[in-house]
């Protein structure tokens, strides 16, 4: 095969979760499927917000080299973090044949991508790479790293397995808020600047996170949702779970919301008229991925669609060009990648510009306080 049709296996799996229909699975596109590296753009923007915090502290501060690194560690600990729910949730006899998570993509078990001993080595070899990333950052910047790393593994292995379980608790949705949002972008902002930073700006640089972290908390909640009957039955008392499906349609779309008054008061300066969140005019950005969160917000407060083809004429315009190519709304395939999720769709859909939004917008506000831009 050429190299073109070797991307475009990995576009269509990074696009739409599932592989090109007819094509072999060549190595990356199998581990495309396992790490489930459709959602990793979430933890390169988390990555990216904590490392522009850093460079914004002033010339010479962030090492390139360790830039990198730190979004390396973090895509990794996103991809052991996917295979641990995988291998747990098989464990506790959650992810059968008859959940949702074994339809709307491959498992990376029950498929046979990979067997249970090569998924707990995968597993073992991105915590073991993390865990040498936080050691070079610790004897750079001191022991305080290791509080980033250790309470984010905690969260992700406690997220799905015994004693806790706390996406079973009603705990789950906020410990994703809590490492996508203060964790990652805190640990990276101080893996980065802990030797000149303070712990003020500390607590400012997560503080910036947090309507980021409110939108990837949207999109765990819309999975939730989907998978809100399902989960009745097997007693996971996720939040939507515990609020009905009407409750979490209303926190999530809160979610939505809340990211834009957020963003506008980080915007504003901490001693103008207006106190602000200290005055990174350019965190105005995200307000323009408004539209999309208007019609997304409306899309988490209507029932699901019936039938697959039902929903893929009302999601034709948001679902990438790999899943609508030769189609039109009124000729829908006989199977719709990703069903049955319908508002984990939506609600991934907004994240994916408001997070792009919301790390442009913190570049050029980089840019624009380093002297980069002419105004």
């Amino acid at each position: 095969m050429t190299a073109p049709a070797y991307f475009t296996r990995w576009r269509t799996i990074y696009q739409t979760a599932n592989p090109l229909p007819g094509a072999p699975l060549d190595p990356v596109s199998r581990w495309m499927l396992i790490t489930r590296a459709c959602v990793f753009n979430m933890t390169l923007f988390s990555g990216l917000v904590g490392v522009m915090l850093a460079v914004q502290l002033g010339a010479g501060v962030v090492a390139p080299f360790d830039a990198v690194l730190v979004v390396v560690g973090l895509l990794l600990a996103h991809a052991g973090n996917n295979m641990v729910n995988d291998y747990f949730d098989t464990l506790h006899g959650v992810d059968t044949a008859d959940y949702p998570r074994a339809n709307y993509a491959p498992h990376p078990l029950m498929h046979g991508l990979v067997s249970k001993p090569g998924l707990i080595a995968a597993i073992f070899a991105c915590y073991l790479a993390d865990l040498m990333i936080a050691g070079w950052f610790a004897q750079k910047i001191g022991v305080i790293i290791w509080y980033f790393v250790l309470v984010g593994f905690a969260i992700s292995v406690l997220y799905v397995a015994k004693p806790l379980r706390l996406k079973s608790l009603g705990l789950g949705e906020i410990g994703i808020f809590l490492v996508w949002g203060p964790l990652m972008v805190g640990g990276a902002f101080w893996a980065l600047a802990g030797n000149v930073a303070t712990e003020a700006q500390l607590q400012q640089a997560m503080l910036v996170s947090v309507p980021y972290g409110l939108t990837v908390m949207a999109v765990v909640m819309g999975k939730h949702m989907d998978k809100h009957d399902d989960d009745s039955r097997k007693r996971i008392h996720t939040l939507p779970v515990l609020l009905g499906l009407a409750g979490a349609a209303r926190l999530t779309q809160l979610l939505i919301w809340a990211f834009f008054p957020i963003c506008f008061w980080l915007a504003l300066p901490a001693d103008g008229p207006l106190v602000g969140g200290g005055g990174h005019p350019f965190m105005a950005l995200p307000l323009l991925a408004l539209p999309r969160a208007m019609l997304c917000v409306r899309r988490l407060g209507e029932p699901v669609p019936p039938t697959p083809q039902d929903a893929f004429r009302i999601a034709f315009d948001a679902m990438p060009p790999e899943m609508t190519k030769g189609r039109t709304p009124n000729d829908p395939p006989d199977e719709y990648p990703l069903w049955p999720l319908w508002y984990v769709a939506w609600a991934f859909h907004f994240v994916k510009l408001a997070g792009l939004l919301f790390t442009l917008g913190l570049v050029l506000d980089t840019l624009w306080q380093r002297g980069a831009l002419p105004f």
